[in-house]
């Protein structure tokens, strides 16, 4: 039974009323549980507006979840939403909450009203009064209300983050899973601009996230490194490379290479291959003076990583020492130029930036230049 203290309102007290419905009143306010339903319909067919106002009283009154999902689907068959959009807030009891919410969405299939009331509550409604109304949403089968999701999602609002929308969004990534993707990806495009673009990104991921204690399906990484990309190719340099950023971090380095020519088109050397710099330094004390050997190298990669620092620190390190009978710091620290560079003069100039870097430590400083690298 619902009792009043797991609603959290009131009990019943009259309210004023138009003398032409007095008989609808009366048998609406004296029943109970089954009985409610119908005779609430009564009183809305005979004023709207006296129902509506009436609605919050009679909670108390439905002694179960049904005899409440009853009453609530009476209103929104006769058009007095505005009462049963509050009634999520009435309900303290989450149990309870989520039955009733859960079986009016379900009702969205065979009782076109529960559709239409249930699209109007995301411009109705206020942020956490939609969030309440999550679970009629996801329970909800009609292909209809999934067509208006897409349109809603695809048109994301013109600010950073909005959170109906970005309740409305989990939703929908609840439902479709990776069959989501293609829509995510339009939106994400769409708020490139000033739109909620980091957030639809980590709904893209949340899209193929496994359950927990599984790995992700291949097929729903591919599509999901599809999505980013077609995402990123589609965007401004710095969200690009954003994107980028996640797929690599994610462990899809191929996948983000694949972006390199979008991000610094113009820095692809002759074949689509990318120009990098990287040093191996060889550091340490010589006789009481702090001394710091650069070996530079120039590296060529075809592309495929989005990050080299790994794949060069074995060839530098093999690099001939060049500091005798010297207390040289083991291993010898490894870096490259964080993005691909134009030419030489870009490797040199990032150079000219450690042997600063080392000499404003104290250090004296050489280069020492080192055989090519060419990866493969």
């Amino acid at each position: 039974m619902l009792i009043p203290a797991v609603l959290g309102i009131a009990l019943f007290a009259p309210v004023a009323h138009a003398g032409k419905c007095d008989g609808a009143l009366a048998k609406t306010t004296a029943a109970t549980g089954e009985a409610l339903a119908p005779a609430f319909t009564a009183l809305a067919q005979c004023d709207a507006e006296l129902a509506a106002n009436t609605f919050k009283d009679l909670l108390p009154k439905a002694t179960d979840a049904d005899a409440l999902h009853a009453l609530s689907l009476a209103a929104i068959q006769t058009n007095v939403w505005q009462p049963v959009w509050k009634l999520p807030g009435y309900i303290s009891d989450y149990s309870v909450r989520d039955e009733v919410v859960s079986a009016l969405g379900a009702e969205c299939g065979e009782q076109p009203t529960v559709l239409t009331f249930l699209q109007a509550s995301y411009s109705g409604l206020k942020d956490i009064e939609f969030q309440r109304w999550e679970k009629a949403l996801v329970a909800c089968s009609s292909p209809a209300l999934v067509e208006w999701m897409i349109k809603e999602i695809e048109k994301p609002p013109a600010k950073v983050y909005d959170e109906k929308y970005n309740t409305l969004v989990g939703i929908y990534t609840k439902r479709a899973r990776a069959d989501g993707l293609p829509t995510l990806t339009k939106a994400a495009i769409a708020a490139a601009a000033a739109g909620p673009f980091d957030g639809l990104l980590a709904q893209m991921d949340e899209a193929v996230a496994p359950t927990m204690g599984q790995e992700i399906a291949a097929a729903d990484k591919e599509k999901l490194e599809a999505a980013l990309i077609e995402t990123a190719r589609a965007v401004d340099k710095d969200k690009a490379k954003a994107v980028a950023d996640r797929l690599a971090n994610s462990g899809s380095q191929r996948a983000a290479a694949r972006l390199l020519p979008t991000i610094y088109p113009g820095r692809v050397q002759d074949g689509g291959s990318f120009l990098y710099g990287a040093a191996a330094i060889e550091q340490g004390d010589c006789k009481g003076e702090k001394t710091a050997i650069i070996h530079l190298a120039e590296v060529t990669d075809p592309g495929k990583r989005w990050v080299i620092l790994s794949d060069v620190e074995a060839p530098l390190r093999a690099s001939k020492a060049k500091l005798k009978g010297c207390t040289v710091e083991e291993p010898w620290g490894v870096t490259s130029t964080p993005e691909p560079v134009k030419d030489a003069k870009g490797i040199e100039a990032w150079s000219a930036e450690l042997e600063k870097q080392l000499s404003a430590k104290g250090y004296a400083v050489k280069v020492q230049a080192e055989k090519a690298i060419k990866l493969n």
